[in-house]
């Protein structure tokens, strides 16, 4: 499993005909775990009543001009 958080408002805004996905990213579609749209509580437990074992895998892509990623790790 491979997720990542986005902001809902961003991503209803983007023009999928025009925008990339690199855009998406500047546009700030896509955020830390926990600050966007994703509940990830009950994925996990959609995850676990399915009995799945395997790897969770969370990425947080961001601009990394507004959000570095070694401060954001820190």
């Amino acid at each position: 499993m491979h997720t990542k958080d986005i902001r809902q408002d961003v991503v209803d805004a983007l023009d999928w005909s025009k925008d990339s996905f690199l855009a998406a990213v500047i546009k700030g579609a896509f955020t830390v775990p926990g600050d966007g749209s994703l509940d990830f509580e009950a994925i996990v437990q959609k995850l676990a009543d399915y009995g799945y074992e395997g790897w969770f895998v969370v990425e947080a892509e961001q601009d990394p001009v507004k959000a570095p990623p070694l401060k954001m790790a820190q």
